[in-house]
């Protein structure tokens, strides 16, 4: 490791230590009863049921695609500890600039997240997953994808935590509930967004896949757009079946699945090479 990956390793270790202390620091903080405290370990375990398998197939493609497991240890690290905090103050920033210009309340509180959050969380983790893989030197498109999803990964995780935990102590209504929503929602959430858009910005701006360009374009603004759907009104509906969600998340797996294979065939042209 060069002196360059060695001071970027620095700046790394640096803005996770900011960010174990931003998310897990207020938690330690509490005053938590016996109660609350058994409740937050039960709700936990719901979360860790789903992640769990989650993360070992996260693992079992690293594998297959010949990705060393501190591509993954790393990034997944940084995606937790490090896009958290950042993509909250870019969050906080952005709803700032956006005060200036939509002034009726209600109309902000409507649109606040669909305006923020698919523009920060995604440039954040997205930046993590290129940083983790500059400090270890790795240039390949697998080990880009293992990146990102490891990013996303960890971004889900922690943020998950956050919200069930925050409910545990609110004790507005069962933590156990929001852990069940945050999995409906997370199968196809963070992890697929980051890894999309990580493999599109590499795409975009890589020199040995020039021809793929228009479809590294495709992957950025297509899961951008998605985030923003997501979090936008258009999500909202008093109805149990939501065809919106049913598009976004097909429409999210199918660019996922796409941008999977063209990792195997860059991958199986490499060994033929």
């Amino acid at each position: 490791m060069n002196k360059t990956r060695r001071i970027a390793l620095y700046i790394y270790l640096v803005l996770a230590g900011i960010g174990l202390q931003f998310e897990l620091g207020d938690m330690a903080e509490k005053d938590v009863t016996l109660e609350a405290g058994r409740d937050l370990v039960l709700n936990l375990a719901v979360l860790a049921a789903f992640f769990l398998p989650f993360y070992f197939l996260i693992k079992k493609l690293a594998k297959k695609l010949s990705v060393e497991m501190i591509v993954l240890a790393t990034a997944l690290f940084g995606g937790a500890f490090i896009s958290g905090w950042l993509s909250f103050a870019g969050n906080s920033l952005i709803d700032i600039i956006n005060s200036n210009f939509i002034k009726d309340p209600a109309v902000f509180n409507d649109w606040t997240n669909a305006l923020t959050a698919p523009f920060a969380e995604e440039f954040f983790k997205s930046l993590t997953a290129f940083a983790a893989l500059y400090i270890l030197g790795r240039k390949d498109i697998q080990s880009v994808l293992i990146a990102g999803l490891s990013s996303g990964f960890g971004f889900q995780v922690i943020e998950d935590i956050g919200y069930v935990s925050r409910v545990t102590f609110g004790g507005q209504y069962s933590g156990s509930l929001e852990a069940v929503g945050r999995i409906a929602g997370g199968l196809a959430s963070h992890t697929l967004y980051t890894a999309v858009v990580t493999v599109g910005v590499y795409l975009l701006f890589s020199t040995a896949y020039k021809k793929y360009r228009l479809f590294g374009l495709w992957c950025v603004v297509s899961t951008v757009a998605n985030h923003f759907i997501w979090n936008s009104p258009f999500f909202e509906t008093e109805h149990r079946i939501n065809i919106v969600v049913g598009f976004l998340f097909a429409f999210l797996v199918a660019t996922f699945i796409e941008v999977y294979r063209l990792v195997l065939k860059e991958k199986k042209t490499d060994l033929e090479i």
